[in-house]
């Protein structure tokens, strides 16, 4: 019996417990603490996060969930782009982020992406970050809807989760977010919280600071000293409580909006493989026939109706569309934004002034057609009217189709020394075409970047002239306009390389 008592001596602890719940009890106590402060410090990134996403709307702006990945890592699904209401008198950043109608339906969508570059015709190439090429309907100026400001991430969630179907995941954060906000709402102190408008205000009354006097609570009748006692100490306590969790969930929120609004919307992306700078941007295919410095470079990009065609290549050489042409087609590369013009009887003169006939040079453009008829694709003549005279025109360094399809260089007036393509190109598809020839006369044809045949073709004449694209002259006869679709055209003074006509094509 005595040493059982004794036993039962050493083992016993103040307050009925033992040496081994006292580890036990303190375990769960800071289990308890820890998972309320986590419980409040996710509160406090929620509530923030919906109030930033949602307060812009009373002020008139615009709160648009991302629902694609096409703006990754700039923005993810699931974030909510903060956008100003845009205006016709509003300037457009190119390299900056908008929010607009989907130019390529007609039902309602709006997009979120990068407007890339200013086009030609006045309309805007827009592209995701993630994405290798850039969207394909051009963006019109009037579908601008918002500049994109303030970047809010992981809000938009439910949203897409609701909209997507996806009722699993959607279910599992009600369940986690609601078991959150009930845990937040606990004591520190592990009580359970207390309701009830009676109970509020019986605990404010006895929070109140004490006064001096009968009844008071005071030195008077034997209560605490002002600002001392167990009600004062218990508000210092759960004041300290909460302060350090304020600022830290402050912090965390300042932190991530700071960071993704910054990767959203400046002027750069960071796609490693697709990068591009405000207002330097370029297709891959423009950016390859632009380091090779052409003489001239139309991207044939204008709207249905347009007399001129823009230079590309920065020389100022505006073209002109003649007689029966059609702008505004579909164009050749999949991946350009760009339009192609139809030709059915008319031509474009490239250039507003004539200049001095090149020894070397290099033609190259896209074309597709299914004629049998012999037709003019591109060459060089002095004049810019549609007949040839025999009073005095000159023309040659022209390129044609044969009735049977194949291309032939090198057949103009008075000379015949030619080199013809094996194949034909009639088929209906479009084809990449670059003639190359040297000052010793050494011609190479290239479609669709491979060198297909190569010889010495005719003698030249030095006169100055015009570069026609579509209609013009070869033998003593005007051989009919190109019946089909031309696009991307360009003129060099000189002799490309079989590698770049190659990384032309390798870029379309």
């Amino acid at each position: 019996m005595t040493s059982a008592t004794v036993l039962d001596a050493d083992r016993a602890q103040p307050g009925g417990g033992t040496a081994g719940e006292a580890p036990q009890v303190a375990l769960h106590g800071w289990a308890r603490l820890a998972g309320v402060l986590a419980a409040r410090m996710y509160r406090a990134f929620l509530v923030g996060l919906a109030v930033i996403a949602l307060a812009p709307v009373l002020f008139g702006w615009g709160s648009y969930v991302v629902r694609s990945g096409s703006m990754e890592p700039s923005m993810r699904v699931g974030d909510v782009v903060v956008g100003k209401p845009w205006s016709e008198d509003q300037r457009i950043r190119v390299g900056r982020v908008f929010v607009y109608d989907d130019p390529a339906t007609t039902r309602p969508h709006m997009m979120v992406h990068r407007i890339v570059e200013l086009r030609d015709d006045g309309d805007y190439t827009t592209a995701g970050d993630a994405n290798d090429v850039t969207d394909v309907t051009p963006l019109p100026r009037s579908d601008v809807r918002a500049t994109a400001v303030l970047l809010v991430p992981y809000i938009g969630l439910p949203v897409t989760w609701m909209r997507s179907g996806d009722w699993l995941r959607l279910a599992a954060w009600l369940l986690l977010t609601s078991a959150a906000l009930a845990l937040a709402l606990r004591r520190l102190d592990g009580e359970r919280p207390r309701w009830g408008l009676l109970r509020a205000v019986r605990r404010w009354v006895a929070r109140r600071p004490p006064h001096d006097g009968p009844g008071s609570g005071g030195p008077a009748d034997g209560g605490p000293t002002h600002g001392t006692g167990p009600a004062r100490s218990r508000q210092g306590r759960v004041l300290r409580s909460r302060v350090p969790l304020v600022v830290v969930a402050g912090l965390v929120l300042l932190g991530t909006l700071t960071s993704t609004a910054n990767a959203g919307f400046t002027g750069h992306t960071r796609n490693s493989g697709w990068t591009w700078a405000t207002g330097a941007w370029a297709q891959p295919y423009v950016s390859a026939v632009l380091a090779d410095q052409p003489f001239g470079f139309w991207l044939l990009d204008e709207p249905g109706g347009a007399a001129y065609a823009s230079d590309r290549s920065g020389n100022n050489r505006t073209g002109q569309y003649y007689g029966s042409v059609q702008p505004g087609v579909p164009g050749a590369l999949p991946h350009n934004p760009g339009t192609a013009v139809d030709h059915a009887g008319g031509r474009v003169v490239l250039g507003p002034q004539p200049v001095a006939a090149p020894a070397a040079y290099s033609i190259e453009l896209w074309f597709r057609t299914t004629s049998t008829s012999r037709s003019y694709l591109a060459g060089f003549e002095d004049d810019r009217d549609a007949g040839y005279s025999l009073l005095g025109s000159q023309a040659d360094r022209s390129v044609t189709m044969e009735p049977s399809g194949r291309l032939t260089f090198g057949t103009w007036p008075g000379r015949s020394t030619s080199v013809t393509t094996s194949r034909s190109y009639n088929d209906g598809t479009w084809h990449h075409l670059v003639v190359t020839s040297t000052a010793a006369r050494l011609t190479t044809i290239h479609v669709d970047g491979v060198p297909v045949v190569s010889g010495t073709t005719s003698t030249l004449l030095a006169y100055t002239g015009y570069w026609r694209v579509g209609q013009g002259s070869v033998g003593w006869l005007n051989t009919p306009a190109f019946d089909g679709e031309i696009d991307n055209v360009a003129i060099y003074h000189s002799a490309l390389s079989g590698s770049r006509v190659a990384a032309h094509w390798a870029a379309r």
